[in-house]
């Protein structure tokens, strides 16, 4: 079998420039004629236009914070926040201040503005003859209104566009005068609000001083609290009380001892001698002297003259008589020191009572300072903030007057010397453009220009290519009733190898051994003839490929083409049926990288086995993981066959060797799968590589980038 001539050269290209320029070139005429008409209007449309004229004036939102005095502003500067001075261009923009100046400019009066549109004029033929109201005469107003932030700067553009040079000036500065004098009136008008609050409030916080104070005062009156440092004295006499008391203490206790020596020692001249020292008696001291005296006098006379003598008698009678007085003094000492012991007892029981007294005056006066302290703070609290309201009141009459915009005009509006709308100079070579365009499309969709002189020529340009390939068709159109066959996809060689393992991993060395920027020649065709027999449906196709006798071609072949489309950057999985004599081992039930082929391999069971993975239960898992799923079937001859591997394959791929015949491949699927499955199937040669053939069919470099957009488009 021969193998199939497919040229690159005879494939049309995919954007062919020639042919667009050749029906552009054909239908110039309607093009200028469509870009005429265009630019034509464009001209009328600038005769009937009135200009309109944009004046614009500039302000700036400075973010310093200008201040005449040291008071603080009751209304803050906008700030140098970014979205505060964005949201000026929103209070620029808004009703109340536009209505402001469209009421002090007297636009409603303005022809401009007040007069009919043409709609309303065509209405007032019919009889409908209403004037503009104002609502929408400001409507047309604020739509000639443009605020726009510079940026991110704090510089606010505002312009009015008019068909006069002069309003559009004149209504843009009134804006910004509007705008600053706004400004301004609102810190005025916040200082005047607060200053007439704190002016009321101030007159309920004086009655709150004063009736603090007078509790203080009342409080005084009724405690009897004349100075608040009379606790201070207080705690001064309890000092110097306790002073006294401690003294007199001391006095009574000597005064007592004293007392009880006195009467310890009795009556006796040495008695009358402790007395002495104890009173310090100049009587007690004489009356002692007298009878230590007269006891000597008395020895002495009794020693000279007897006891019988009449001077012993007379001394012992002055004796007797000086123990009386002795004894008499005694007893007047010794109720002097009793009555010193009563008396300076007497003073320690005054002091106690006394010290008792300013004790209990002290706490008494102790808690009403607390008290007297708490209505003093509550009146001292009031009377601060009362200061604090007065200050700020003050401060806040004294700015009025002096405070500045932070809005600041660094432009104004002038009349502008060329209008706005509309623009000659743009107007007409986008016009121009514009109509080339429409017209280049109208010719590319009534398509070339059809000549009486091109249409000999048309059937040969059509049928001489395609009759070449095909040399035994008069042999086979010659039969009375053709069989139907399976597309032949020509012939192919592979490096020839004494098993399937090793035949492939020629085959991959083979394909990969250039690089990635080429392909066989042959193995793009055999790519194209494939996609080309597909029907475009969501990923992946499934291409069974399989063999008549021995299933050596059909892995050989689908190592062929799962190794080419991986090439092409295509996701590829090779479905292998379990117990084939080729089959990859010795890995799980998931997906697994062949070894000799490098392609993602899955195992599942043949027809008929329990408990194994179906073909079905493959494709599930596989999902549109894939783009394209080749399931390498058993050969036709061999007992694992089942129709279960074909019935969901888009194109089924018969490897053939070159002694075989695809007339008897025809036959043998007919009779296996049936007529309907000979148009979604296809034949390959696979025939072993030899030194002649490399010489005749080197590798070349190919389109390898344009197949596989083509094959995206597809998929």
């Amino acid at each position: 079998m021969s193998p199939a001539s497919i040229d690159d050269r005879t494939l049309p290209p995919l954007f062919d420039i020639a042919a667009l320029w050749a029906i552009l070139w054909g239908r110039r005429l309607m093009i200028f004629v469509i870009a005429g008409a265009v630019l034509l209007l464009t001209v009328l449309y600038l005769l009937v236009t009135s200009p309109s004229y944009t004046a614009t004036a500039s302000i700036l939102i400075d973010p310093r914070d200008s201040r005449s005095t040291n008071f603080n502003s009751v209304l803050p500067g906008i700030g140098s926040d970014s979205a505060a001075i964005a949201s000026q261009v929103f209070v620029i923009e808004s009703q109340d201040l536009l209505g402001d100046v469209f009421d002090g400019q007297k636009v409603a009066s303005d022809p401009e503005f007040s007069g009919r549109g043409l709609i309303s004029r065509l209405f007032s033929i019919f009889g409908s003859d209403q004037k503009a109201t104002r609502d929408a005469t400001f409507k047309r107003f604020q739509k000639a209104v443009s605020v726009e932030r510079e940026g991110l700067t704090y510089v606010i553009n505002v312009s009015f566009t008019s068909k006069s040079p002069e309003t559009a000036a004149r209504i843009a500065n009134a804006i910004v005068e509007r705008y600053r004098t706004g400004l301004a009136g609102e810190r005025e008008g916040a200082n005047s609000d607060v200053n007439s609050l704190l002016n009321d409030r101030i007159k309920g916080l004086q009655k709150d001083v004063s009736d603090a104070e007078r509790a203080v005062e009342d409080f005084k009156t009724t405690h009897r609290i004349v100075d608040p440092t009379d606790g201070g004295t207080l705690q001064f006499q309890l000092d110097q009380l306790t002073t006294q008391l401690i003294t007199a203490q001391g006095d009574a206790d000597q005064a007592r001892d004293r007392y009880n020596q006195a009467l310890a020692v009795g009556s006796s001249p040495s008695g009358l001698a402790r007395l002495a020292e104890i009173l310090s008696s100049n009587s007690a001291i004489k009356l002692r002297d007298d009878y230590n005296q007269r006891a000597a006098e008395l020895a002495n006379l009794e020693t000279m003259y007897g006891p019988r003598h009449p001077a012993i008698a007379r001394l012992r009678s002055e004796l007797e008589r000086m123990n009386r007085l002795m004894g008499a003094e005694a007893d007047r000492i010794r109720q002097q020191l009793k009555a010193s012991y009563d008396l300076a007892a007497q003073n320690v029981g005054k002091l106690q009572a006394k010290l008792e007294a300013l004790r209990q005056q002290s706490s008494d006066s102790s808690l009403a300072q607390v008290q007297l302290r708490q209505l003093d703070s509550k009146a001292q609290a009031a009377r601060g903030v009362l200061d604090d309201y007065l200050k700020r009141a003050k401060e806040t009459s004294q700015m009025e007057g002096v405070q500045t915009s932070e809005a600041r005009t660094i432009a104004k509006a002038s009349p502008p010397l060329q209008p706005t709308w509309p623009k000659p100079a743009l107007l007409l070579p986008v016009s121009a453009v514009l109509g080339l365009l429409a017209g280049c499309g109208l010719a590319l969709a009534f398509g070339p220009v059809r000549r009486p002189e091109d249409e000999p020529q048309a059937p040969k340009e059509e049928t001489v290519p395609a009759i070449q390939p095909r040399q035994e068709a008069p042999r086979v159109a010659a039969q009375p009733a053709p069989k139907p066959v399976p597309a032949s996809l020509g012939e192919y060689r592979v490096p020839a190898s004494g098993t399937a393992l090793s035949g492939i991993k020629a085959i991959r060395a083979s394909l990969f051994q250039d690089g990635d920027e080429t392909l066989s020649r042959d193995v793009l065709k055999l790519m194209r003839q494939i996609i080309l027999r597909l029907h475009d449906h969501p990923k992946p196709f499934v291409l069974a490929v399989s063999s008549t006798r021995s299933s050596l071609e059909a892995r050989l072949a689908g190592a062929l083409i799962g190794i080419s489309l991986q090439r092409v950057e295509q996701n590829v999985l090779v479905v292998e049926i379990e117990g084939q004599p080729s089959t990859s081992t010795g890995h799980g039930p998931g997906i697994f990288v062949d070894s000799a082929s490098g392609l993602r391999t899955a195992i599942c069971s043949p027809q008929g086995q329990k408990g194994g993975r179906t073909l079905g239960d493959v494709l599930t898992e596989a999902g549109n993981a894939f783009d394209f799923i080749l399931v390498s079937a058993p050969a036709f001859g061999e007992k694992a066959w089942s129709p279960e591997f074909f019935t969901q394959a888009d194109l089924t791929l018969l490897a053939l060797n070159p002694s075989e015949q695809a007339a008897d491949a025809a036959a043998l699927l007919v009779q296996r799968l049936g007529v309907a499955q000979i148009g979604r199937s296809a034949t390959l040669v696979i025939a072993p590589q030899t030194a002649q053939s490399v010489a005749r069919t080197p590798m070349q470099p190919s389109g390898a980038a344009d197949w596989r957009r083509s094959l995206a488009a597809r998929s």
